[in-house]
């Protein structure tokens, strides 16, 4: 089923309804595109997390469907169980890390567009920082853990 909505229609996705797109080996199913929202569903591995960006266009939510993560944002940490829901406004850095063998996120963002960044299906990081550039999404530093890795001067 396509998910572009209509104004006026209506429309049910089943279970694993929508349409499936990518983030390196990872799927993300897009469940509705519209210029004013996007929700797409993320089954996110540890190390395939984004790096830590700022959204120029538009706000995001994120609840976790399963699993486990911790949101970073805005310099701030906090662990986000089955069931969190955290609210990332625009121009706020921010990203997630999985601390779960699999977290399923589900994403909304406000205005819709955002989500059509994952049909250009990146694999490497270079691909993922031009994908997220392409939808006004800032690479601002790296994955926390990346960060956490490297030596200190």
């Amino acid at each position: 089923m396509a998910v572009q909505a209509q104004t006026g229609s209506a429309y049910v996705l089943g279970p694993g309804g929508g349409t499936e797109m990518s983030w390196f080996e990872d799927v993300v199913t897009l469940k509705a595109s519209t210029s004013a929202v996007g929700v797409f569903e993320a089954a996110i591995r540890p190390g395939a997390e984004p790096p830590l960006h700022v959204h120029n266009r538009e706000d995001e939510w994120l609840y976790v469907l399963d699993g486990q993560a911790t949101v970073h944002a805005g310099g701030d940490s906090q662990t986000a169980l089955a069931g969190a829901f955290a609210f990332l406004p625009r121009g706020v850095p921010h990203t997630f890390t999985v601390e779960s063998p699999i977290a399923r996120l589900l994403f909304v963002n406000a205005p819709g567009g955002f989500e059509r960044m994952f049909e250009r299906g990146p694999t490497t990081p270079e691909e993922a920082v031009a994908a997220l550039a392409e939808y006004g999404v800032e690479v601002v530093g790296p994955h926390p853990r990346e960060a956490a890795a490297s030596p200190q001067d």
